[in-house]
């Protein structure tokens, strides 16, 4: 049918409030800060790590910013909130991976905590970005996680366990502090995202009543302009002659379209269809409802119209097919020289006995 949304008919609001990016995780400011952060990681571990010569240890490394980054980068784009479980879950085990795999490509005795740092400090952003969206049972688990990694780390490389833990031991303070800010600004988030829902709910029920108060002012407009002179010569008691009968039964036609055919109603199919039914032709125009592009609907407006022109007698038949059929829309041409017939195929195309006209 037409593009015009029914009247009386609100539609569903278009907008998944679940994807609402209420902390702006997926704004440009926050993608640019993770991005000089990747830089920045690239610099430090370059430049702190030029005593390394195994070229097992710098793919070792390698792999390890790909898999914090690729964290990161998941947590920023992967829509829904709170954060998918088993999303939460991946980017826990994908960190505390990298980060191991990052502090065992370093040499055996680092020559200082700045070698450590990048991936510890990736490590960290992982988890608060977990806890800020609304996972904290697997930040915290990740945090832990991360910390033993560390310990075991330097127990095995001979600077302690201690020491290793000591490495992720800022992250706690951190965490704290992320916990405290998701557990007091996630319940104002889920009521601004519900107070958004019903804001959407609000507008697209006033779209479909300002859809539904023009589409009335548009029909008591041609009642007026059409049925007022015929209702006013009744009330004056007026003798109708055939011509005024079959005029009547015109303005009672072309109503009963902009009511069942309410795709068919641009002003040249008007005129077309009333030119067409006082020389005789049968017209009847059908709307079932399906969804016909305003270009599409152009196309066939011509198409009906040429035929309109040409038909002296017989039965036209335009109908805009019910939704979930393969043809959008049809015209069927019942005329003295024979039946033509054209279809609106899905991609568009109307195609017919006698002519095709392409998109």
């Amino acid at each position: 049918m037409s593009t015009e949304p029914t009247a009386g008919t609100a539609p569903e609001p278009q907008e998944d409030t679940q994807s609402i990016d209420l902390f702006g995780l997926r704004s440009r400011p926050v993608t640019g800060a993770l991005l000089t952060y990747g830089v920045v990681y690239v610099v430090v571990t370059l430049g702190s790590s030029m005593n390394i010569h195994s070229p097992l240890r710098w793919a070792g490394l390698i792999v390890a910013f790909v898999l914090l980054a690729g964290v990161l980068a998941g947590l920023v784009r992967i829509v829904g909130d709170p954060l998918p479980m088993r999303a939460a879950v991946a980017a826990v085990i994908l960190m505390v991976a990298g980060t191991a795999i990052a502090w065992w490509s370093i040499p055996k005795n680092p020559d200082d905590r700045l070698q450590c740092l990048p991936a510890a400090i990736s490590g960290i952003v992982v988890v608060v970005l977990l806890a800020v969206r609304g996972r904290l049972v697997p930040a915290w688990v990740g945090t832990f996680a991360m910390s033993l990694s560390a310990g075991v780390w330097g127990a095995f490389r001979g600077i302690g366990f201690v020491t290793g833990l000591s490495y992720t031991s800022w992250v706690y303070p951190v965490m704290l502090f992320a916990t405290l800010t998701a557990m007091i600004l996630r319940p104002m988030a889920d009521s601004i995202r519900l107070l958004r829902a019903q804001e959407l709910r609000y507008a697209a029920t006033g779209a479909a009543a300002a859809a539904s108060a023009a589409e009335r002012d548009r029909q008591l407009a041609r009642l007026d302009s059409r049925a007022r002179p015929l209702l006013e010569q009744v009330a004056a008691t007026h003798w109708f002659t055939a011509g005024d009968v079959s005029g009547a039964r015109l303005v009672e036609a072309q109503l009963r379209d902009g009511i069942r055919a309410s795709a068919w109603q641009a002003p040249g199919v008007r005129d077309a269809v009333w030119q067409a039914r006082e020389r005789g032709v049968t017209v009847l125009l059908l709307d079932d409802g399906g969804t016909v592009g305003s270009g599409v609907q152009s196309r066939l407006d011509d198409v009906l119209i040429d035929e309109l022109a040409t038909v002296a007698q017989g039965r036209v038949t335009a109908r805009v097919m019910p939704p979930g059929r393969p043809t959008l829309a049809t015209i069927v041409v019942n005329a003295a020289d024979g039946t033509r017939r054209y279809d609106c195929t899905q991609t568009g195309d109307i195609v017919g006995d006698r002519v095709s006209v392409e998109r």
